[in-house]
């Protein structure tokens, strides 16, 4: 069968996670993805992760500070479909490869370009490394760690989210390519990812907004605990549903928590601190009277939210990698045998394949040289778009039917490539709904909701309508739902067989919890991350990225689904899971192989090692990250010290008496004068900082906007710019706001629909909380 991307060429510039994940999407999926690399090579070669990032990729060595090295890379890019290239905004013009050099060679070129900090404000040209972008943003701030202070966040969430990103852009620039018969420039950055995680920023959310009296928030303290247990593990519990809540507490013996009257709305909202924390100490108390197996026996028999945790590297022998095909075997050149993480979806009929390891440095020079002849351009349809009025998404719909945000938000990205996305909700509302307190949900922009309940024949039909004319079906609900709903692949590709229906997962559709609950919390425990962020022997902690990183991972599979799906003229089945995005962040420890050592967050989670490293200064934080002998060589310059090449225990304790001398931003301002990547790391809260921060605003990560009952305010902005137009900045509107303009397209006549409304098939209800 072929591959979604099969025949296509993409050449990827630049060193770091973020280049290397987005080629990684593209060449699983059939794409010939050429690493162009200098003569010194990647600077992360030599880390496991580099053996997972660049699979299946080839290897070409051109200087591109070289002229004749760079007029080879011309006849490339001449003959390419799309670049990936991440470096600082004026560095791929300064080596002439920016989008507009080589579009004027290749005017059909889809260029994906990646940045640290965005194109423009106070921070554009500052190193764009992960944990410098995490130090400035805010984000080592966010979490409570062993001491106090920021601490180090190991995890490359940013760049795992601009890699997906960048391969959404790409992909959607070679869909418009189709119908306009030309290419475009797209742009992310690791801040702009970041903005995807902060699943909160914007008015009105129940965890962000500052408690009214009366009123304590409990969502993450309770039903999103981390629960110690009676065998010395932990368990992350993910009970936020009312029924998952309340079998939790019945099966503790808790039920006075459930029959209170003045916990009537728990465990969203708590009269009191002092309510809050007894509640807490009771449940804990509970939950430490039987082992982790225990517990996990009565969750799965009782439906109820709970996952342990797991280190990485046991998530590749878990039944829920390994029954729903995950797990994947790669004999590396270097490192020999390995186990890595699997493709990132599951297709039907255009299977990803992983193919070869990761390429030894100029592996494929020659080859790539000699043996890309030139194509046929791809010819514009006679309906062709003006390509510089549309976003490349613009004849898409998507049917979102799924809950929360992990599903629902992948549609929301596809919506800022403009795609139509129509928001299917019964009449309470996607539960989502219940963490806002307005009509602002993030999740929700750019969508057009429509109140369906689909128990109802009526509901169900006007459902099937909408399938009729959609390219794309989405929905998270575990298995048997569909098949009790009537919107199950069978039924809905029944109505329309070109369309891709997607599965978003958290478990896969196999594996012995297939049937049971997910939430975001769920891939932190059983995929490794929350044993990666605690620190060496340290207790797991609950990092809560789940969603966001599988929204980002459905995004990218669903628009390799639909290239393939019009690559070979009929729909097909395309499953995520939640557990495989995560594991695609923490591949750096997942990797199962002899070879080096995964990097390990000390106890104090101060950082990796001397030259990674979270240090305390006269005032505040400083973060250190150095990766290459020059930024050493500069370091050790600053210092008027003669600095080592591998750091030691030793060494940091000599850097931190260093940096103890002067301030954070003293600091700052002369190790990134000298070159070498440093940041203050306690400036404001993640939060705050990704709405207020003058840089976010400058750079577009955050914008303001308008919504009628908040006025202006501040919010996250789209992720990806396209060339070819601006993503229009649309607001969240309430439940059900387009029902009667959709079921007017759909030949509905005014008395239908008021029918329809009494009868509460289109009536909305809401979350019934207070506000």
């Amino acid at each position: 069968m072929a591959t979604a991307l099969e025949g296509l060429r993409v050449l990827e510039l630049g060193s770091g996670a973020a280049a290397g994940i987005a080629g990684m999407v593209l060449a699983e999926n059939g794409a010939e993805v050429v690493k162009v690399e200098s003569p010194d090579g990647d600077r992360d070669r030599g880390r496991p992760g580099f053996t997972v990032w660049h699979r299946a990729k080839k290897s070409a060595v051109l200087n591109l500070a070289d002229d004749n090295d760079r007029d080879r890379f011309f006849e490339l890019a001449r003959k390419a479909d799309g670049v990936i290239a991440a470096f600082r905004p004026s560095t791929a013009t300064s080596l002439g490869v920016d989008y507009e050099t080589l579009s004027r060679l290749n005017d059909q070129l889809v260029y994906a370009a990646i940045t640290g900090f965005g194109e423009s404000g106070p921070w554009r040209d500052l190193p764009g490394y992960e944990q410098i972008v995490a130090a400035k943003s805010g984000r080592m701030t966010t979490y409570e760690g062993v001491r106090p202070g920021p601490v180090f966040t190991p995890v490359p969430i940013a760049s795992y989210g601009a890699g997906m990103l960048a391969a959404v852009g790409l992909m959607a620039g070679i869909w418009a390519r189709e119908s306009t018969g030309r290419g475009q420039r797209v742009h992310t950055s690791l801040l702009h990812a970041l903005s995807v995680y902060d699943m909160t920023s914007g008015h009105g959310n129940r965890t962000n907004m500052p408690p009214e009296p009366g009123k304590v928030y409990g969502i993450m303290r309770v039903p999103f605990m981390t629960a110690p247990t009676k065998d010395g593990r932990f368990i992350q519990m993910c009970s936020r549903q009312a029924h998952h809540y309340r079998r939790w507490l019945t099966e503790l013996g808790l039920e006075e928590l459930l029959d209170d009257p003045d916990l009537a709305n728990a465990p969203d909202l708590w009269p009191s601190e002092e309510r809050l924390a007894s509640a807490i100490e009771a449940i804990q108390a509970g939950m430490e009277q039987r082992t982790a197996e225990e517990w996990m026996n009565v969750f799965s028999a009782k439906d109820i939210g709970g996952d342990p945790f797991l280190a990485p590297r046991e998530f590749l022998d878990h039944p829920h990698c390994t029954e729903n095909g995950r797990r994947q075997e790669v004999v590396d050149p270097e490192m020999g045998p390995t186990v890595q993480i699997g493709p990132l979806g599951l297709y039907s009929e255009s299977p990803s394949v992983v193919g070869p390891p990761a390429p030894r440095l100029g592996e494929h020079t020659d080859e790539v040289l000699a043996g890309w002849p030139s194509t046929a351009s791809p010819s514009p349809s006679a309906s062709g778009n003006d390509p510089a009025s549309d976003l490349p998404l613009a004849d898409i719909t998507i049917l979102d039917v799924g809950y929360f945000y992990a599903c629902p938000f992948a549609a929301t990205l596809l919506a800022e490539a403009g795609a139509r996305v129509i928001k299917v909700e019964p009449p309470t509302g996607d539960p989502g709904r219940r963490n806002w307190t307005t009509d602002y949900v993030k999740s929700l922009v750019g969508k057009e909701s429509i109140v369906l309940d689909l128990k109802t024949p009526e509901g169900l039909d006007i459902l099937y309508q909408l399938v009729d004319r959609a390219d794309v079906f989405l929905h998270n609900f575990r298995p048997g739902t569909p098949e009790r709903l009537g919107i199950d692949a069978e039924s809905v590709m029944g109505r329309n067989p070109r369309l891709l229906y997607v599965y978003a997962s958290c478990f896969g559709s196999r594996g012995p919890w297939a049937h049971k609950a997910g939430f975001h919390s769920s891939p932190n425990a059983i995929a490794g991350a929350g044993m990666v962020e605690s620190g060496e022997q340290n207790p797991p902690r609950n990092r809560t990225y789940g969603d966001p990183t599988a929204a980002l991972a459905t995004a990218a599979a669903i628009m390799a689904g639909v290239l393939a799906c019009r690559r070979i003229g009929r729909g097909q089945k395309l499953e995520t899971t939640m557990l495989t995005a995560t594991a695609y962040a923490v591949a750096e420890w997942g990797i199962q192989h002899s070879g080096l050592p995964s990097p390990v967050v000390d106890s104090g989670q101060y950082g990796f090692h001397a030259y990674q490293r979270l240090y305390e200064t006269g005032d505040g934080w400083l973060l250190l990250d150095v990766h290459r002998n020059r930024e050493r060589q500069a370091l050790g310059a600053v210092l008027g010290i003669e600095l080592p090449e591998l750091p030691s225990s030793e060494l940091s304790t000599q850097l931190t008496g260093v940096f103890s001398t002067d301030s954070a931003e003293a600091w700052e301002d002369r190790l990134l004068a000298a070159g070498v990547p440093a940041a203050q790391a306690d400036r404001g809260d993640f939060l705050r900082n990704m709405l207020n921060e003058n840089h976010m605003r400058e750079s577009g990560v955050a914008v303001e906007a308008e919504q009628d009952e908040l006025g202006s305010y501040w919010r996250a902005a789209p992720t990806m710019q396209f060339s070819s137009a601006p993503t229009p900045l649309a607001p969240t509107l309430p439940l059900g706001w387009a029902t009667m303009e959709i079921l007017g397209e759909l030949g509905f006549d005014h008395e239908e629909i008021t029918t329809l409304h009494d009868a509460g098939v289109t009536k909305p209800i809401g979350h019934g909380l207070p506000s």
